[in-house]
């Protein structure tokens, strides 16, 4: 950290106890005490304090300490202790509820902390009395804590405490009403992601819209590599990784911006600064980083929140661990790292695949919610609280590569997930054209007919041909189509439309007899369907494939519209759909 923030923390340390300062800390922090009571309180510290830096040898002094808080400036701890090059090792019992807890430090100089055999802070180094703020995942149960603290020279300060973290806002962030962090924060909060747009207001009723600063603090887990942090704010931005300045775009400015900083960092925990100031207009703050490098098999970005915003809390390459292809884990109650919150979390995994032709069905289970994308498709939407429920898609014809995206949120409790891939059969194939015809009724107990469900045959569609990709303008042609089945080939859909560079949409009210409906399209290139309105495929790009999207209705009539467009080459637009299960 820079001398003029360490200046600053020592201006606001002086006036008060320590204690207070904790007190203010921990006290507006998001979290909760422990939600069941432990056995029996906790007792009182038992000290052994060391005439030298390494506890070592037997202490000079033993005795009781009511709490871990303590601010000797340039004094001794006690009777027959030295000033400066002292060390001290505090252990007592706690019981912790089971969960994230946020350890809260303050240190002149070094601390380690342990939780039963887990090293939760390791800053055995010469420091500032600046704040730490780590979480750790500490299981249901009775645990000795042990706290080791040395003084090297000058001022001595230790202070430490902790609490449950609630969901996920893991970000402190100090808010002041003024550009330069003069004073005491008018608002001390966590926030769950640096990912803000203020327009025109403000972060807080306590602070004016105009010339405030935040400076938002967290210290997290890395796995090795080199790291890109990326900026995009209104105005001025800083990021400090470890102390040392990535990010400086320290000026006023306004969006779009995107400012980048490059750091390698070893496995293990860093600690991240971010500060921002606003001096008039708009307001808006966004950081993020990503992991370079090649990823062999599954990317995976871990979140400390349900939204998937901000800076990913872990970013790594996962191993397919489910039929050698997929992605299976089972972290209980806990979560996927120690630093994360065991509630709240989602994750996106992505990998490139090369598919063998042929018919696939695709599986996902999980306990909470999980969205599956293939390329810009979106197939399986479950994004909700669920119970370690089963899901599957059948038919999804695959050539060459392919883009697949899982992501999944866990809400509470049990955090598990998995997903995979295996081959289909002919049987799973869409229908190859579209007949005509009223909607065919249902035979026999629960039976689903092995045919189309289709609109009535006075229900046609309606053709709006564009002479250009965007579906700009008034149409150059337009007609009543029987059925969405079109391949074109080098050709044109009419005199006036061009062979290359055109678009299209078809709209027509369908029947359905109601239950889970498996919509394919069959396109080259870009294609979009809307059910009822909803986008439920997109992949507006030049490509040539099929695209398929699960959409449960009700008995009825439904809008369906499809849009397409053809960039070169080949031409070819196909609807498709069948009814996979009530």
């Amino acid at each position: 950290m820079m001398m003029q923030e360490r200046n600053l923390i020592t201006t606001l340390t002086l006036p008060f106890s320590i204690l207070a300062l904790i007190g203010m800390l921990v006290g507006m922090m998001s979290v909760s005490p422990v939600e069941a009571a432990p056995p029996a309180a906790p007792g009182a510290w038992w000290g052994d304090y060391f005439a030298n830096l390494d506890l070592s040898g037997s202490p000079i002094l033993s005795r009781y300490d009511d709490a871990v808080n303590f601010s000797w400036g340039t004094g001794s701890p006690g009777k027959g202790v030295p000033s400066d090059n002292f060390s001290v090792r505090w252990v007592r019992d706690d019981w912790f509820a089971g969960g994230t807890y946020r350890f809260t430090v303050l240190s002149d100089d070094g601390v380690r902390i342990w939780v039963g055999d887990q090293l939760v802070v390791d800053e055995w180094r010469d420091r500032w009395a600046e704040p730490l703020y780590v979480d750790h995942y500490i299981p249901l149960g009775t645990y000795r804590v042990r706290i080791e603290y040395y003084e090297h020279y000058a001022d001595a300060t230790i202070s430490v405490g902790w609490n449950r973290v609630v969901g996920g806002a893991t970000w402190r962030g100090e808010y002041f009403d003024n550009q330069t962090f003069a004073g005491t924060p008018s608002v001390v909060r966590y926030d769950e992601a640096i990912d803000f747009d203020w327009g025109n207001g403000s972060p807080d009723p306590s602070i004016a819209p105009d010339t405030f600063s935040v400076r938002w603090t967290r210290t997290l887990g890395f796995s090795a590599g080199t790291y890109r942090f990326l900026t995009s704010t209104d105005d001025g931005v800083r990021v400090w990784v470890d102390g040392g300045l990535v990010v400086d775009a320290w000026e006023e400015q306004r969006l779009p911006n995107t400012h980048t900083g490059e750091v390698y960092l070893a496995d293990g925990r860093h600690t991240v600064i971010v500060e921002y100031y606003e001096r008039g207009g708009e307001a808006s703050a966004h950081v993020w980083w990503q992991l370079r490098g090649t990823f062999t098999d599954w990317h995976g970005k871990y979140f400390d929140n349900r939204n998937m915003v901000g800076g990913p809390a872990l970013e790594r390459n996962d191993a397919a661990n489910w039929r050698a292809v997929g992605i299976s884990f089972d972290w209980g109650v806990g979560p996927p790292v120690d630093w994360m919150p065991d509630d709240n979390f989602s994750v996106r995994w992505t990998r490139t695949v090369d598919f063998t032709p042929g018919y696939y069905r695709f599986v996902v289970q999980a306990d909470d919610g999980v969205r599956l994308w293939l390329d810009q498709s979106i197939i399986i939407d479950q994004w909700h609280d669920m119970d370690y429920e089963l899901h599957y898609v059948d038919g999804t014809y695959l050539q060459g590569r392919h883009t697949i995206r899982l992501e999944y949120y866990e809400r509470n409790g049990h955090a598990r997930v998995r997903f995979w891939w295996e081959p289909g059969t002919d049987s799973d194939a869409p229908p190859i054209s579209v007949p005509a015809g009223p909607a065919p009724a249902e035979t026999g107990a629960g039976a689903v007919p092995g045919v189309i469900e289709e609109a009535w045959t006075d229900d046609p569609w309606a053709a709006a041909y564009f002479p250009n990709t965007n579906l700009s303008g008034r149409p150059v042609f337009s007609r009543i189509e029987t059925s969405l089945d079109h391949d074109w080939g080098w050709g044109s859909p009419g005199a006036v439309v061009p062979p290359d560079n055109f678009s299209a949409r078809w709209t027509q009210p369908l029947y359905f007899q109601g239950g889970l409906y498996r919509f394919t399209t069959y396109t080259d290139d870009g294609v979009r369907l809307w059910v009822d309105g909803r986008l439920v495929i997109d992949s507006w790009r030049p490509m040539r494939g099929y695209r398929s999207a699960t959409v449960r209705l009700s008995p009825g009539v439904h809008d369906v519209r499809m849009e397409y467009y053809e960039r070169t080459g080949a031409a070819l637009a196909q609807l498709t759909w069948r009814r996979v299960s009530r």
